[in-house]
């Protein structure tokens, strides 16, 4: 996971700019034992396997899904944590909007990067 809050910020957003992956988080959310295999999301979604497998591992990448390896399966799960953490960020982001940046968004020499937007 990048570094930084806009970075994180940036990286949380791609990975959830693609339809298939938001239907993949409320299809995890809604799951009656919040977990389920690529196969079946894939059946949900219409999708190919090899599809649901490489979206799952983008929202895998920013950490906002887990996967539990059972046999020949893997099988996935939302990162309580990670939403909550990228909704904390995305309604400080927010919050911040109109605040000036005093280093005139040079981001590498801010000592702030790390929770400025």
């Amino acid at each position: 996971m990048e570094s930084g809050l806009v970075r994180r910020m940036c990286a949380y957003n791609k990975a959830v700019s693609d339809i298939n992956r938001m239907k993949m988080i409320k299809i995890l959310g809604s799951s009656p034992e919040h977990t389920l295999s690529v196969s079946d999301i894939a059946a949900i979604l219409g999708i190919s396997q090899p599809a649901a497998t490489k979206h799952l591992q983008v929202l895998y990448n920013v950490n906002l899904v887990q996967r539990k390896r059972v046999g020949t399966g893997v099988f996935y799960s939302l990162d309580g944590q990670a939403l909550a953490d990228y909704k904390r960020q995305l309604d400080y982001a927010f919050a911040h909007a109109y605040t000036a940046c005093p280093f005139a968004f040079k981001c590498d020499e801010c000592p702030k990067a790390e929770t400025c937007v």
